[in-house]
């Protein structure tokens, strides 16, 4: 399974993740928001290690938008921590909670339709199809060994 295809596999799962949280009652919606946030950290992270920062690298001089990518996707990682600190100091029964649930879930909507849309089409300009095949291993590689490590 190469990059993209792996990438867009796990987009699946957290918006089938993010769903349930949402039309989850407010007694459990909290338990399954706490099963979630390590997912979403651990895709951040094997996302940036595997692809993010090796072709930005390889980018440079030849996709502007591929090379810049990078920085724009730290904000918005950024942004959405944030979100997700303020988040650990409310009650998931509160309707401010469920408020700042939603604020994540859209801009992770808007982040994965803006990667899915726009930036994993423009990958294969920069590198070849054996080369995304390895990025796709090493992220399977890094989550299984990131997702063993915390159970």
């Amino acid at each position: 399974m190469n990059a993209v295809q792996f990438l867009k596999q796990e987009h699946e799962k957290a918006k089938a993740e993010f769903e349930k949280v949402l039309k989850a009652s407010p007694t459990t919606r909290g338990g399954l928001w706490e099963h979630l946030v390590p997912e979403l950290e651990v895709h951040e992270q094997i996302e940036e290690a595997c692809l993010y920062e090796p072709i930005a690298r390889d980018a440079s001089g030849r996709d502007a938008m591929i090379a810049g990518w990078r920085d724009k996707h730290q904000s918005e990682v950024e942004k959405v921590k944030d979100l997700i600190e303020e988040i650990e100091d409310l009650e998931p029964e509160s309707q401010e909670w469920l408020t700042k649930v939603n604020e994540v879930h859209t801009s992770l909507r808007t982040h994965i339709q803006e990667e899915e849309g726009t930036i994993f089409p423009r990958l294969p300009g920069v590198w070849d199809a054996a080369r995304l095949e390895r990025a796709g291993r090493e992220l399977e590689e890094m989550k299984a060994s990131k997702v063993s490590t915390r159970h």
